[in-house]
């Protein structure tokens, strides 16, 4: 695996976050150590992290010289992310070894997250919205669940308003009946039109970019006008060294 994986990339550190929280949500289920409906919102939030761990295997055999070979050295993160099979959720602990092989090295991160500046946006925001996710629909089950004339009861009714809001979408089928709950509700929509700008301009910077076949062209367009701008100096020298042969007797 190391001779695909030579050095940690953005994606890496956000894969490790979200197999941490994966295997917290699955001890909480194993141990039951929550009610039946936060347990079944947990299997289905750690099913939806799943579908993050194969987008992010699929997005690293794209990206890989020889797919083939990849394939063949990274098949073992697979089980750990097949939503449908909670025994093998344990082997997301790879992931996060695979992350500490690649932190021993001290790499230095800062000059990494300026080297992959779309890869950081991207997992900048996907971090910041499961973080807005999942505090926000902690926070508003804890002040909103068991008030009177609270729409907002379960752990299910708290992850469906606080996902509505911060989509900018607003069915306002829920809505928060406490000071506290509306307090927490204005946080949260700020929030949410942030990062809904936030999205829209790294989408926007995708298209903007140059492609790979613009890259090269304007590449070979400088390289050209520097290799010109030589023989045109060359020539001037030439003509200089003409003028003092026509002056010396």
């Amino acid at each position: 695996m190391r001779h695909h994986f030579t050095h940690l990339r953005t994606l890496d550190l956000l894969m490790a976050i979200l197999s941490l929280v994966s295997v917290a949500l699955v001890s909480v289920r194993w141990l039951e150590l929550a009610s039946p409906q936060t347990l079944q919102l947990f299997y289905d939030i750690d099913s939806l992290i799943c579908y993050f761990f194969l987008a992010h295997f699929a997005y690293g055999w794209w990206r890989a010289p020889d797919r083939w070979a990849y394939l063949k050295g990274n098949w073992f993160y697979l089980p750990g992310s097949l939503p449908m099979v909670e025994q093998l959720r344990w082997a997301r602990l790879i992931q996060l070894w695979r992350v500490y092989q690649l932190l021993r090295d001290r790499p230095d991160l800062l000059a990494m997250f300026r080297r992959e500046r779309n890869e950081t946006r991207l997992s900048g925001i996907l971090f910041l919205f499961f973080l807005l996710l999942g505090v926000g629909s902690g926070a508003m089950y804890w002040v909103e669940s068991g008030q009177p004339g609270s729409q907002i009861e379960t752990p299910y009714d708290a992850f469906w308003w606080t996902l509505v809001t911060l989509s900018t979408v607003g069915y306002g089928d829920l809505v928060p009946k406490t000071e506290q709950g509306r307090f927490l509700a204005s946080l949260l929509i700020l929030f949410g039109v942030g990062l809904y700008a936030a999205i829209s301009g790294f989408m926007a910077s995708l298209f903007l970019q140059p492609g790979a076949g613009q890259k090269e062209e304007a590449l070979r367009y400088q390289q050209l006008t520097e290799q010109q701008a030589q023989i045109l100096a060359q020539l001037q020298q030439l003509r200089d060294e003409i003028r003092q042969l026509k002056r010396d007797p």
